[in-house]
């Protein structure tokens, strides 16, 4: 059985990316399918208007999330059909949040919740924000459900296209970054608009929130700090190549995507399995 979809929900529009559209129809979407349509989304964006630009944003997510529960139910078959795998929106100690991939139970209440944070421009603005969303996260649904596993995925391309309008629009999306972040990844000050057109890299950022990152996982049990994680994930990817880096995060860290597919799994185990 396929993991559940909210039926009211119709599918977005067609993208015109052949990547991107073939990742509704796959069964299972594994996550190097999804790394092949988030690279030619990465490659494309530029020329593509806003509906399929949204569309393609939509179905993205939406195969990353297949793409989990997939994993996650082949180690726990009795997770097949019970995992959420739209946006749900969960009762947390805070306020309401949505959660990406969730399952709960008539017992236990929220058994899963996690948040699924790719960044596909503006990763020098965009990364530390989404860090702190999935930091804030954990703490909402841990004081709410203090047994419930949570989870964080972010999903980084080694470079970002600066000068173009999209890389503009995606920056004035990004406005609530902290002032000190921003003034850190632009020294010279100049605008995005005022460059002509190119890439840079990301891999400087992602490893520095990779020393944070490591910090904020490694949540063992329903008695540790709520602001803790059971599981993050970091993919880090080459759009030229359609490849997932093989050494960043570097293997033994928790980050890379099948730890936290294990560190997930084994606390479902721990703490819920029949």
């Amino acid at each position: 059985m396929s993991p559940k979809r909210a039926k009211s929900k119709r599918e977005p529009a067609q993208t015109g990316v052949n990547e991107i559209d073939r990742l509704a129809d796959l069964r299972p979407c594994t996550i190097q399918d999804y790394i092949v349509g988030a690279s030619a989304y990465v490659r494309r964006q530029s020329a593509l208007a806003a509906g399929p630009k949204k569309a393609s944003q939509i179905r993205l997510s939406n195969a990353l999330a297949r793409a989990l529960a997939a994993d996650m139910e082949s180690h726990l078959p009795q997770l097949a059909g019970r995992l959420i795998t739209d946006e749900q929106k969960v009762a947390g100690g805070l306020r309401t949040a949505n959660a990406d991939v969730s399952e709960s139970h008539v017992l236990d209440g929220l058994r899963l919740a996690v948040e699924l944070k790719p960044i596909n421009l503006a990763v020098g603005r965009a990364l530390w924000n989404r860090f702190g969303d999935i930091r804030t996260f954990a703490v909402n649904i841990h004081l709410k459900f203090p047994f419930a596993m949570v989870g964080g995925v972010l999903v980084i391309p080694t470079y970002e296209e600066t000068g173009t309008s999209a890389a503009v629009a995606a920056e004035i999306a990004e406005v609530d970054e902290p002032e000190e972040i921003i003034q850190s990844e632009d020294p010279a000050g100049q605008s995005p608009a005022s460059t002509a057109p190119c890439r840079k890299g990301t891999t400087h950022l992602i490893e520095r929130a990779i020393e944070r990152l490591i910090r904020a996982g490694g949540r063992k049990s329903e008695a540790e700090a709520a602001h803790l994680l059971e599981g993050i994930a970091v993919v880090v990817y080459d759009p030229d190549s359609a490849t997932i880096l093989s050494d960043l995060p570097k293997p033994g860290s928790d980050l890379r995507w099948e730890e936290f597919v294990r560190d997930l799994i084994a606390s479902y185990r721990a703490r819920f399995e029949d």
